[in-house]
């Protein structure tokens, strides 16, 4: 007996935190990311008004929390 299994057709998946579409565009991978960083940095808004906290300590934790969501997809 042999089983054969039946493939499904979507518009876009997510593989490795990327989403890939069947077009090949990137709009909505983009859109993806720029929504998780926004997430990000919602999140911080803590750190963003606490004023005892200085400006260069404010750049590094944008840098390693929201640009890696932003860019790499990657969540620290």
């Amino acid at each position: 007996m042999q089983y054969i299994a039946e493939t499904e057709k979507v518009g876009s998946f997510v593989y490795l935190g990327s989403v890939v579409s069947v077009n090949g565009r990137t709009e909505e991978d983009v859109a993806s990311r720029i929504k998780k960083s926004n997430c990000v940095f919602v999140q911080l808004y803590p750190v963003w008004r606490n004023h005892n906290t200085s400006k260069g300590v404010k750049i590094r934790i944008f840098s390693t929390d929201v640009k890696s969501v932003l860019l790499y997809d990657c969540e620290t």
